[in-house]
């Protein structure tokens, strides 16, 4: 009970379980051949969970930025419309370009999405192309296990970009109505970083079980 209040009281005041850094990869982005941004899950009305759109907003922001000239969107998905469908879809509400976009609607997991991108007959993707890798923090460790045990060895993975000159970059958009000013609401209060950081530290032990079934299997 005491580690229990200890560990919540650390959470509340904004600290981690410290599992976070054993499941995250992520490197510098460099011009590639294609952004490849992994799909996450659809959340309620089939539109992507938070975690998808920020993947999403990332590999949007790499296209603006002319690190890649395509995104291809890989998921599949158990709905009536496929994940990479759906993504790509907010990816264009987002401005990303319609004939940027290339889509492997079959992927089902993790290790499936390397083995795929060599089976697409829009975009010609080897063993050796140049390619960025978006998923979330505590996916990329996964992710990054799965493309070299596939072969991949020109992968970088990015977990958060923002382009640095673009119109797209929500950072840089400004209210168009006159009567609107920022209130300095904070959502950052001690409960709300006791839901978030618990929530860290489930999905952060789950990729490490993850992580184990997958090196059990020789998928990682």
């Amino acid at each position: 009970g005491t580690a229990v209040i200890l560990f919540s009281g650390w959470l509340m005041v904004g600290g981690s379980s410290g599992l976070e850094r054993f499941v995250t990869e992520s490197d510098v982005p460099r011009p590639s051949r294609a952004i490849v941004c992994l799909t996450g899950g659809l959340a309620g009305h089939a539109l992507p969970t938070a975690e998808g759109w920020d993947r999403i907003y990332a590999a949007v922001q790499l296209l603006a930025d002319g690190l890649a000239p395509t995104i291809v969107f890989s998921g599949g998905g158990a709905g009536q419309v496929s994940e990479a469908e759906v993504y790509a879809e907010a990816a264009r509400w987002l401005g990303c370009p319609p004939d940027a976009v290339v889509l492997d609607p079959v992927s089902g997991n993790t290790a499936e999405h390397p083995r795929n991108l060599l089976r697409l007959g829009t975009v010609a993707i080897r063993y050796d192309t140049p390619l960025l890798v978006v998923t979330s923090p505590l996916h990329s460790k996964r992710a990054a296990l799965c493309f070299r045990k596939s072969g991949f060895t020109n992968v970088r993975l990015v977990t958060s970009y923002e382009a640095r000159r673009s119109p797209l970059a929500r950072s840089q958009k400004r209210s168009e109505v006159p009567s609107f000013a920022p209130n300095g609401k904070d959502y950052g209060d001690p409960l709300n970083r006791l839901r978030w950081g618990l929530n860290d530290a489930i999905f952060a032990l789950r990729e490490l079980i993850a992580i184990g079934v997958y090196r059990y299997r020789g998928q990682a």
